[in-house]
């Protein structure tokens, strides 16, 4: 249940032990995520689809009938004007794992279904940006297709789902619409969380979160090094847009500056996860990104192998594509990796 998601008191040390991070830690209530309340009624009984069954208004041609051992990668390609490349076919893509070439088993450029949030900060620092950010997830949402769905987090100190997964775009306007602006900034606890409720609850093997944070973060639980090794869990892209400038730019020879940590965190996140950043220098560019945002995750690839690597070992496993159409330089875009099954 969603809501008992949120609700949920975690342990810190089952929750690090899972990512390596820690070992023997004492078991505590986790601050950033203990009674994070969900407002309307929780979702019921909603059990993720088998692999190798269609959802519920999910294009057929986007099922995935290879079977479980399927590792299916979501790639963006982009031109040297950094302008998507919809043309490709699979002979010019090659995948490797661990630097060892894969076959490629499935490939597919349909546009897909996405499960994806709106996770938003609404800490007092975002309050003069709040008509942009509003516009921003409603441009997204006007863009709805059949077999979406979305949810919404904003978090202060704390992340709060303010809207579970639904199929109707108009939940997430009237959420955004009654967002209450104050307090201060939890973006990665905001982060991990709502990637892991996506990753678990999302209906479409394609699943996404738009993060809209100034990153000036003070009230995290996680640290910067621990959320990057946490997002290898998860087969979710993130996307973020960095409102950065308002941020301390003075670091020293021993220190980052604020603005310098918040913008390699999330570039750091970013790409990780094969989503994209962005750092708008004006409030309207808040709401043209949100265009290229939804551009970008309706027109990707999706790649799939099966690992010559057959072992249930838990371990993250890097991967690279390389694209080659004999013309152009070409640059694709996806997860650095995965965390193969541990059994």
């Amino acid at each position: 249940m969603a809501t008992a998601f949120f609700r949920k008191t975690l342990r810190t040390a089952t929750i690090l032990t899972l990512s390596g991070l820690v070992a023997g830690a004492t078991a505590t209530t986790h601050p950033a995520f203990a009674a994070a309340a969900a407002r309307g009624q929780e979702r019921p009984g909603k059990k993720p689809p088998r692999p190798d069954a269609p959802t519920s208004g999910q294009d057929p041609n986007d099922t995935i009938k290879v079977g479980t051992d399927l590792i299916v990668m979501d790639v963006s390609v982009f031109d040297a004007g950094n302008r998507f490349v919809a043309d490709l076919k699979q002979d010019q893509f090659k995948i490797f794992e661990n630097q060892i070439e894969q076959k490629i088993e499935y490939f597919s450029r349909d546009e897909a279904p996405v499960s994806l949030g709106f996770v938003i900060d609404t800490s007092g620092s975002m309050r003069s940006r709040r008509n942009e950010v509003v516009e921003a997830v409603k441009i997204l949402t006007r863009s709805a297709k059949r077999g979406d769905e979305y949810f919404m987090v904003d978090f202060k100190n704390k992340p709060e789902l303010v809207e579970e997964f639904t199929p109707r775009a108009a939940d997430i306007d009237d959420a955004v619409d009654n967002i209450v602006w104050s307090g201060g900034t939890a973006m990665v606890d905001a982060i991990q969380v709502s990637a892991e409720y996506a990753n678990k609850e999302g209906k479409n093997r394609r699943k996404a979160i738009i993060v809209i944070s100034d990153g000036d973060d003070r009230d995290s639980y996680f640290s910067h090094g621990q959320i990057v090794k946490l997002m290898q869990e998860y087969d979710v892209q993130v996307y973020i847009i960095g409102i950065t400038d308002d941020l301390d730019g003075d670091g020293g020879i021993f220190k980052k500056s604020s603005k310098a940590k918040a913008t390699g965190l999330i570039n750091q996140i970013a790409t990780e996860t094969g989503g994209r950043s962005f750092f708008p220098r004006t409030n309207t560019e808040i709401t043209e990104i949100a265009r290229q945002i939804n551009a970008d995750l309706r027109t990707q690839y999706s790649i799939g192998f099966v690992s010559t690597n057959d072992k249930k070992d838990g371990t993250f496993r890097k991967i690279v594509i390389r694209v080659d159409d004999g013309k152009r330089k070409l640059v694709p875009r996806s997860r650095n990796g995965y965390t193969a099954p541990k059994g």
